[in-house]
């Protein structure tokens, strides 16, 4: 299988969640590799999700809405989505005032 990605992932083990179902659903999550471009996501089990979903990065202070690139038994790989131009960086803001 050759690499598609256009950047490097860099290895982590962040914990992170996961929101669906206009917010109604939220599953824990375990983030195993980071880039500028997306994020592998490993799951305790399968779990059937949406296409979009919202990855929340507490120790990034950080939400980002995500697509699926792929899934594979209990990982995904996801996609971060442009952000909308209207929301502010909350870690970034806080960075600035201190």
């Amino acid at each position: 299988m050759s690499e598609r990605r256009r950047q490097g992932r860099s290895r982590t083990f962040l914990g992170g969640a996961i929101t669906f179902n206009h917010g109604a659903q939220t599953l824990s999550c375990r983030i195993r590799n980071l880039s500028a471009e997306g994020a592998r996501l490993d799951f305790s089990g399968a779990v059937p999700l949406p296409d979009e979903i919202d990855l929340a990065i507490p120790l990034r202070d950080e939400v980002r809405r995500v697509r699926v690139v792929w899934r594979r038994d209990d990982c995904l790989g996801v996609a971060f989505l442009p952000r909308p131009s209207n929301l502010i960086d909350l870690a970034g803001a806080r960075r600035a005032r201190a």
